[in-house]
């Protein structure tokens, strides 16, 4: 297959999987879908996977290596939208884009919590076990983020919710997926 087709199927797949994406925060976080009340989300979100899986199977008939990339992509997108969490992604993603981590409720429990109680989870002696313990670097790291996002939106009357800062911020780590996944095909 050439390079130019190969090169308009991976872009065909990212921008469908930027569009399910890009719903984040308009489904509630996958919850319901606009104005379609008695419409079944996950029903609704794994038939317009579905159809993604479809175009690769179409567009990269015999293109095994790049097939395989694509549907592993998809597949992680398809965890995150059923994950019902935030981030809610896997591993590899926070790998790739490690601002993700920034999105983690340990930062929530982290406050809500008092110190001794949080302290206990963070040892294990309770049986709630988080994905991250925060160490003080990634604390400012993270508060030096949503300082940068929140004057960025102040600025520019953007408004944005906290839900769309964590939906532009999945966008970005689609795109660092895309990028690092087919470096030789986009270049």
């Amino acid at each position: 297959m050439r390079r130019e087709e190969i090169n308009l199927a991976i872009k065909t797949v990212f921008s469908e999987l930027y569009k399910i994406v890009g719903v984040y925060e308009i489904t509630g976080c996958y919850n319901y879908i606009p104005g379609q009340k008695s419409v079944d989300v996950w029903e609704y979100m794994e038939r317009k996977i579905l159809v993604i899986r479809r175009i690769v199977d179409s567009l990269l008939l015999g293109e095994e290596v790049v097939a395989k990339k694509l549907h592993r992509i998809i597949d992680e997108t398809e965890y995150f939208v059923k994950c019902y969490e935030r981030p809610g992604t896997v591993i590899r993603w926070k790998q790739i884009n490690p601002k993700l981590l920034f999105f983690d409720c340990a930062f929530d429990l982290m406050k809500q919590l008092d110190h001794d109680a949080y302290l206990c989870m963070q040892r294990g002696l309770t049986n709630i076990h988080l994905s991250l313990y925060p160490d003080e670097k990634l604390i400012m790291d993270r508060k030096k983020y949503f300082q940068e996002i929140y004057k960025k939106n102040q600025e520019n009357n953007l408004q944005y919710s906290e839900d769309r800062i964590f939906q532009n911020e999945m966008h970005n780590t689609l795109k660092l997926v895309f990028e690092n996944d087919f470096k030789e095909y986009l270049e």
